[in-house]
């Protein structure tokens, strides 16, 4: 029973607030862990890359994580440290500077293989943070309600079948692809069968949580040259279960509702943007539109920037 969000703006604006007022609202729907994936409106060059990366709270961790990516050529251009509230790790934004997207990637195995480090995700403009515990505890730790960007998603959750850790945790995001998260609610039934196609196709799982193999499955649709409508509508094909989910990328964000409408949710639009929710009590005082609508069962909506 777990509450997912999204928001998508016109124009850059208070996402981090708007997904925390929206998650407030949904907490209900399970204290476990809390979670958003918010783009931001700073430009990076073309050679760099913000990494989100949850540091061990030991002496010499820092450091570590540093020559991890000094080994792969990657020459850090600022750090920015927060700390969870309940304690044992930190959560390091890293802006990043290397000159093939090779280098990028072994930073990223670097910083996986050591044993203080772990990558929540990395790209242009996305910022994963999560943690245990409630929406509360995440603004308590890392301040979301003060995020600017375009858009976003977040995630409270009721653990039903994986491990309650920060790394089971949503949003999930592909080391096979930049700048991508998911949040879901519900099960994937054919979970074990989606893994094994994809692990086939070359996707590394890091954990055993059905929401990982939707990530991937999209990621695998893109890859192949299908637009974000196209591989959301494949998804709602090729899953089994009661499910909706909200998948970010850099050009917007997407939705979908599992082909019986099992799972629910909302969306809304005014003259902002577009809001998505799991229950109306996340849009009352959110969005204009006082009709909020359901997607219908195996319906997708995408609502992507409009190009400069």
């Amino acid at each position: 029973m777990c509450g997912i969000v999204g928001v998508m703006f016109k124009r850059p604006a208070n996402v981090g607030g708007y997904l925390h007022r929206m998650m407030l609202a949904l907490q209900h729907r399970g204290t476990d862990s809390a979670g958003i994936a918010i783009y931001t409106s700073d430009g990076l060059n073309e050679d760099e890359y913000v990494l989100m990366v949850e540091v061990t709270d030991v002496p010499g961790a820092m450091g570590e994580v540093g020559n991890a990516i000094g080994r792969a050529g990657g020459d850090i251009r600022n750090i920015e440290v927060s700390a969870s509230k309940h304690g044992g790790v930190g959560l390091n934004k890293y802006i990043m500077r290397v000159s093939n997207t090779g280098m990028l990637k072994e930073a990223v195995k670097n910083i996986n293989a050591t044993a203080v480090g772990r990558v929540y995700s990395y790209g242009h403009s996305i910022e994963i943070i999560k943690d245990m515990g409630t929406v509360d505890d995440l603004e308590a730790g890392f301040s979301i309600s003060r995020l600017t960007g375009t858009h976003g998603i977040g995630h409270v959750r009721f653990s039903t079948e994986s491990r309650v850790d920060r790394r089971h945790s949503h949003p999930f995001h592909s080391d096979a692809h930049p700048d991508i998260a998911v949040v879901h609610n519900g099960q994937i039934t054919n979970y074990n069968k989606i893994r094994r196609k994809l692990e086939r196709r070359g996707y590394s799982f890091e954990t055993d949580n059905d929401t990982e193999c939707i990530v991937h499955f999209i990621v695998n649709e893109l890859k192949q040259g299908n637009s974000l409508s196209r591989a959301l509508k494949a998804s709602v094909n090729e899953l089994d279960g009661p499910f909706s989910y909200i998948i970010s990328t850099p050009a917007g964000i997407g939705a979908a509702r599992d082909k019986l409408g099992l799972r629910p949710l909302m969306l809304a639009q005014d003259r902002s943007g577009h809001y998505l929710a799991s229950e109306e009590c996340a849009l009352i005082g959110i969005c204009e539109d006082s009709r909020p609508e359901y997607l219908k069962p195996g319906e997708v909506r995408v609502f992507e920037r409009q190009s400069r």
